[in-house]
């Protein structure tokens, strides 16, 4: 920190400064709850951080980069409905963050980026990483990617605007906040004084409406898709109660994943990316009347907003973001609420059950008989059942974005709403070894595995060295096929050629190690199985290269159908 950016108003004998705006900061964030932040220190955060050394309460975890901190908070935050924070310093601490910002975002997380700026005094002068409007604008900048996007710009108004962006976070549709405070602001000593700051979205459902969707929804062809929204609160069991109620099978977005359990008679699994052949068939047979709930039926969720997922009579579309309904399908009735309120209210006018559904989740294959691929490796299906087997019924996985989601998302058999976490809003890369932390931290006694490609884990590797730092146990499953396979996968269904992503270079084990990781291998069937997974006195995290078969192919996936559908539509117009 340079001798410029020491705020003046601090006295540098301890003994007789004041509560500086920073401690009355950490003071907000500790009576909202937080007890974990993640983030990346820098000159002018540096009040933060020196301040959080007298809340040892709170938990401080440094990541390796901005990205990782967001991803981090992004897995505490979906895991336990709290808010998640992190630290960064300006500038490049801001756009370092960004696409995790952005992730959170497009999937409705409730995160706070708290970033340091330069001292106003210096604002337009070009100072090391300034941020302010004059130079970068990071608020203009991280206004389109969050609820709010505010300056503390005076040391009396900053714990109010920190309160003022905490409730919106946690408002209404749930996502991420950005609060920028000079350095002069936060190391300013202020009075303390009692603000009360109430952000609340009420939604009130009408009698009416309840009885229209009661009507809408009885009758022989009705599915309920549910998507990550049924997740908050009692959402996942007011779900399954009204699914028995109505005794209709239920599939959901594969970002919801979870939020009914894939062992009840009445699931269907998951529809879309990745998606079960039950869901699509039921489907492909005709759909009658829908209750999409908690989800925006985009891209991944419906396969490319498919024709078949348009129900012929009735489409009740349920979301707490208005602005979401409408975008993908013409509902017959839009009702703007979080699932779990209107799921409680319509439980009270849906009639007993008359009849007893019976359905189940079926995949293209039965991966326990799977073996390895024609070029000797283990297959990816079977490789991701031996992971489940592994680990147990009540471990959580967070997937990244790659080919190993559609076998993650197709082969594993979730049971608990929260036993399942993958960013799909913007689909970055990168994001399942921060998450997975922020979810074994949140949960330390619960097994806690990360699935992610080999290029992946090129992008996030150095979260590993967060993880063995603060002693998080995690485990992280490289689906390994030495490229990038989504990428040629997607090219060759679309154009019918693909250049080569290959990734011949990284030594997985090796990388883990110097990382101070404890490194498997595994490369045929069964070797997964026989692995030593647990090592009751290492609280390290454990990084296992699964070589998997190339040769082994997901069934032909409906979305790249409509983007090959797309592309040739283009090609023509441009010929």
């Amino acid at each position: 920190m340079s001798a410029e950016q020491l705020p003046a108003s601090v006295d540098s004998n301890p003994a007789r400064q004041t509560r500086r705006t920073a401690d009355i900061l950490v003071d907000v964030l500790a009576d909202s709850g937080v007890d974990v932040i993640f983030g990346l220190p820098g000159g002018t955060i540096a009040p933060i951080f020196d301040a959080l050394l007298d809340r040892p309460e709170i938990r401080v975890v440094t990541t390796k980069h901005e990205a990782g901190a967001m991803f981090a908070a992004a897995g505490y935050a979906r895991t336990t409905g709290k808010l998640g924070v992190v630290l960064v310093t300006s500038g490049p601490g801001v756009t370092n963050a960004m696409t995790g910002l952005a992730s959170a975002w497009c999937d409705g997380i409730p995160l706070l980026l708290l970033a340091g700026e330069v001292p106003r005094k210096v604002y337009g002068k070009g100072a090391l990483q300034e941020g302010s409007s004059y130079n970068l604008d990071i608020l203009k900048m991280t206004s389109s990617v969050s609820k709010l996007s505010i300056e503390a710009f005076e040391p009396n108004a900053a714990p109010g605007m920190l309160r003022r962006a905490i409730a919106t976070a946690m408002s209404g549709r749930r996502g991420p906040v950005v609060v920028t405070v000079p350095i002069d602001v936060s190391g300013a000593a202020i009075a303390e004084s009692d603000i009360t700051v109430d952000v609340a979205t009420r939604f009130r459902i009408p009698d009416s409406a309840l009885l229209r969707a009661k009507d809408a929804l009885i009758g022989p062809r009705t599915v309920i898709f549910a998507g990550s929204g049924c997740r908050q609160g009692s959402g996942p069991q007011r779900l399954r109660e009204v699914a028995e109620r109505l005794q209709c099978p239920v599939m959901t977005t594969p970002k919801g994943k979870g939020v009914f359990p894939e062992d009840h008679p009445l699931s269907l699994g998951v529809y879309g990316f990745g998606g079960h052949p039950s869901a699509l068939d039921y489907a492909n047979e005709g759909i009658d009347s829908m209750l999409a709930i908690g989800t925006s039926l985009g891209d991944l969720a419906t396969n490319g907003w498919s024709a078949k997922l348009k129900p012929a009579q009735n489409l009740v579309h349920v979301d707490i973001d208005v602005s979401r309904i409408g975008r993908s399908y013409a509902a017959t009735q839009a009702i703007a609420a979080p699932a779990e309120e209107f799921l409680a209210q319509i439980l009270e006018v849906l009639p007993e059950p008359t009849h007893r559904g019976w359905y189940g989740v079926r995949t293209f294959t039965d991966a326990s008989e799977v073996g390895d691929g024609p070029e000797g490796f283990v297959s990816p299906q079977r490789a991701i059942w031996e992971i489940q087997r592994s680990l147990g019924r009540d471990a959580a996985f967070t997937v990244d974005s790659g080919e190993h989601f559609l076998w993650a998302t197709h082969y594993l058999r979730i049971h608990h709403p929260d036993a399942f976490f993958v960013m799909t809003g913007l689909g970055s890369m990168g994001t399942s070894i921060g998450a997975a932390m922020g979810i074994q931290m949140a949960c330390p006694k619960r097994p806690v595995a990360a699935i992610c490609g080999d290029g992946c884990f090129a992008m996030s590797a150095t979260e590993i060295a967060t993880a063995v730092e603060a002693r998080i146990p995690i485990h992280v499953f490289v689906i390994n096929d030495r490229r990038l396979g989504m990428v040629e996968m997607g090219n060759t269904a679309i154009y019918g050629r693909t250049p080569g992503y290959e990734i011949p270079t990284i030594d997985v084990p090796k990388l883990a190690e110097s990382l101070g990781a404890r490194a498997l291998v595994a490369e045929h069937t069964f070797d997964i199985l026989r692995l030593p997974l647990y090592d009751v006195h290492d609280r390290r995290p454990v990084v296992i290269d699964v070589r998997i078969d190339r040769a082994v192919k997901m069934p032909k996936h409906g979305r790249f159908e409509a983007l090959g559908n797309a592309a040739g539509r283009r090609l023509r117009e441009v010929k």
